[in-house]
């Protein structure tokens, strides 16, 4: 290939993944796959996680897809573990837009496990994809126009073949030329909008799951000897032109960083948009009792338009009607009504039994949203015959639990599904470096 960005970022991943792995990088990429391995068994049974588990259960091999006994192809698996991985929406999150990838362990987890599954890959291998495909996200999330999320393209769909490329690339083997090539490739199938955000559909979900398939697909071409565009991120009809409208800030893409992008990714605590998070932890952690409903005039939450707490992805200002899951996790009113009824919005399935709860769209009736120019929120509430309450620390820290928090949250949520295997799961995965394979770890991890 002629040298051009996409080069060059290939040799800056390529070297990453050779290199034996920074201990800070180590921790992160351990930590990103306790949370993702416990949110995937959590989900797994969610309709989103049945649907595609139905579109690929004819298939056969020998990859591993959560919750379920039978193994099947990688790319199948690939595609079922993105979906799984995403129907809860307590996935781990960039800052907002394209920055760090949106929910890079949805596809980025799932592509190399299932390409490390498929050639008997060692632990270290699999952690280096996985630090990779991290990486490949937070530069080029760093680099490419906003403008591609201001033209309503969502940042899952644009970013998650790439990601998941790199990962997968690595994972199997790949040089620099052959991680170019199956990143050149991976340029020409992102996309996706956001109308099923903005409706509560599965296509969010699929969006995860088809970067994950397709980014596995784009790496095996890579090594295949591929033939692809020295300039597929930067030429005139290229990645960034075709998507933004714009060219990228290059130096952003191939800096030094201070930190690997890995270890700059946050890990929601609850089960809703990342712009709620902030505001469900004001809520859970700031109220000593429910909400008596009755006895609650107003609810007035201040928020940025925009930003890591804004209002301005699509579904989180909506109002009733709430006609599923999603539609209710998007909402700030659904989410914030629910938590001030003590309801668990930390667990996914709450919402999907309790989307059309009637106690709780009545009280969102009596929210209002604020639009603020301060990146801060508070909340005041309003009481018949009391003083208000006024909620409005800073909880920017709700995104970055500690590693040990991360690791008791995934043995919660694997207990009910494999009981003791997760404690079992939990070990390997604290010494993963050091495993000839993963298959002992998949194993713990299927369910009955």
């Amino acid at each position: 290939m002629r040298d051009g960005l996409i080069a060059a970022l290939s040799r800056i991943l390529g070297e990453i993944g050779r290199q034996e792995l920074l201990p800070d990088a180590l921790a992160a990429a351990k930590s990103r796959l306790f949370h993702a391995f416990g949110v995937s068994l959590a989900s797994s049974t969610l309709p989103s996680a049945d649907a595609a588990w139905q579109a690929v259960r004819a298939s056969r091999g020998d990859s591993f897809v959560f919750g379920r006994a039978q193994r099947v192809s990688a790319e199948d698996a690939a595609f079922a573990n993105g979906v799984i991985g995403h129907s809860g929406l307590i996935e781990d999150c960039g800052p907002g837009g394209l920055r760090e990838g949106s929910h890079p362990g949805t596809y980025i987890i799932p592509a190399a496990l299932a390409a490390a599954e498929s050639v008997g890959a060692s632990g270290r291998r699999f952690l280096a994809g996985v630090v990779v495909g991290y990486e490949t996200v937070s530069r080029i999330g760093a680099a490419a126009p906003t403008t591609i999320v201001r033209r309503r393209f969502r940042p899952v769909g644009i970013m998650g073949p790439l990601g998941a490329t790199a990962a997968a690339a690595v994972v199997l083997g790949a040089d620099d030329d052959q991680l170019a090539a199956a990143l050149a490739i991976a340029a020409n199938l992102s996309g996706g909008s956001t109308q099923g955000i903005f409706e509560g559909t599965m296509e969010p979900y699929f969006q995860a799951g088809l970067a994950a398939r397709n980014g596995l697909f784009a790496a095996r071409l890579g090594l295949a000897g591929a033939v692809t565009s020295a300039q597929a991120l930067e030429g005139e009809y290229g990645f960034f032109n075709t998507y933004g409208g714009e060219v990228a800030d290059a130096d952003r893409l191939l800096q030094a960083n201070a930190k690997p992008g890995i270890c700059a990714v946050g890990t929601k605590r609850f089960a809703a948009c990342l712009q709620n998070q902030q505001t469900l932890a004001l809520i859970v952690d700031g109220l000593t009792e429910p909400l008596i409903p009755a006895t609650t005039m107003r609810v007035v939450i201040r928020r940025p338009e925009s930003g890591t707490n804004g209002l301005n992805s699509p579904g989180v200002s909506r109002s009733e009607p709430f006609d599923n899951m999603l539609s209710a996790q998007m909402s700030a009113r659904f989410t914030a009504a629910a938590a001030l009824l003590g309801k668990p919005v930390d667990d996914p399935k709450f919402f999907q039994q309790h989307f059309n709860d009637p106690s709780i769209w009545d009280l969102t009736r009596r929210i209002d949203l604020v639009s603020s120019l301060q990146d801060i929120v508070s909340i005041t509430i309003e009481r018949e015959g009391r003083p208000p309450i006024t909620l409005d620390a800073d909880r920017s820290d709700v995104l970055f639990p500690s590693n040990d928090a991360i690791r008791s949250s995934f043995l919660r949520r694997a207990q009910p599904l494999i009981a003791e295997n997760g404690a079992r799961a939990a070990h390997i995965l604290d010494h993963l470096e050091n495993a000839e394979s993963l298959r002992d770890l998949t194993k713990l991890l299927t369910g009955p």
